[in-house]
């Protein structure tokens, strides 16, 4: 902890602005998970949050200047975009309306470096490890990977929850960034929605792109009540969960995130990704289309605060 607090400054939160009202027993339940992360990280940070929490709830973590708490700003702003699980309509065997795999892991006595690239199993599908479900959209598909869970809904109504097990270890390409370097899309203006619209009007193109990406994930079942699961191995809560960079912000700890409208989050950081390095982070908002369609729409500057109790 001293080595990143040292690179902070300290100040104190006077106004916040207007937070929705939010679910106090998810924000307890994120906090208990986050300290069980920051355990492993920095024992002695966990054992303070321990005694915070035998005299204070965590929704006094909303409050303008919360007891037994000191905030630390990080100087500077963040980049954050954020993400979602999608709940996709699936079936077990593949259909001409159902062609696209969410596959799951290969043995792991296959190393990474002996695994297909994403174009080699579009040349040879008998490559594939097992298949978990097949889905109608191949954009979906391939967002359920950038994403790393997905939940499938199967014709019967059940539904089984999928998070990564692991990947073939090849370079990320972006998709955005294929269709912006092809003249497809205009970098001032690229969200998910734009990506959805390209694919609408020319699902061929868009995914001849997504073949240059040689990163595959593969996936697991987990039990839907442990799903999203986080790289931390705890369960994923909308609003209140975040990847970061852990060089940048220990995995574990408490921050505060203040968005540009002015509605202020404390989210625990518990996950990364590949693509988080450095000032910034994805912010989690939930499962479904409602949060996947909230999400996409989600690049912005924002303000960031690591909270330290002092009780």
């Amino acid at each position: 902890m001293l080595s990143v607090i040292s690179a902070l400054s300290t100040i104190t939160i006077m106004a916040m602005g207007c937070t929705p009202a939010v679910d106090h027993s998810r924000l307890d339940q994120a906090l208990t998970d986050s300290v069980t992360v920051l355990e492993s990280t920095e024992p002695e940070t966990a054992s303070r949050w321990r005694n915070w929490q035998t005299k204070h709830s965590a929704g006094e973590l909303l409050e303008p200047e919360a007891p037994g708490i000191r905030y630390v700003r990080i100087e500077g702003n963040f980049e954050a975009t954020a993400y979602a699980a999608p709940i996709l309509d699936a079936v077990s065997n593949p259909d001409h309306l159902h062609p696209h795999p969410i596959m799951s892991g290969p043995p792991d006595s296959i190393p990474a470096s002996e695994l297909p690239t994403r174009s080699e199993y579009a040349g040879d599908p008998t490559l594939r490890p097992p298949v978990l479900g097949w889905v109608a959209d191949g954009l979906d598909a391939y967002l359920a990977e950038v994403n790393g869970s997905v939940g499938l809904r199967l014709p019967d109504g059940s539904l089984a929850c999928l998070d990564w097990v692991r990947t073939n270890q090849r370079p990320y390409t972006s998709l955005g960034r294929r269709l912006i370097e092809e003249g497809h899309a205009d970098p001032e203006n690229l969200t998910l929605e734009t990506i959805r619209e390209l694919h609408r009007a020319n699902p061929e193109l868009v995914e001849s792109l997504m073949l240059d990406n040689d990163r595959v994930v593969y996936f697991q079942k987990i039990p839907c009540d442990q799903w999203p699961e986080a790289s931390s191995g705890v369960r994923l809560i909308p609003r209140h969960s975040v990847a970061v960079d852990p060089e940048t912000i220990p995995l574990g700890n408490v921050v505060m995130v203040q968005r540009p409208d002015g509605e202020v989050l404390v989210a625990m950081a518990v996950d990364t990704g590949g693509a988080i390095k450095g000032r910034r982070m994805d912010l989690f908002l939930g499962t479904g289309a409602e949060a996947i369609a909230e999400a996409g729409s989600v690049v912005e500057s924002v303000r960031v605060w690591m909270l330290i109790p002092t009780d």
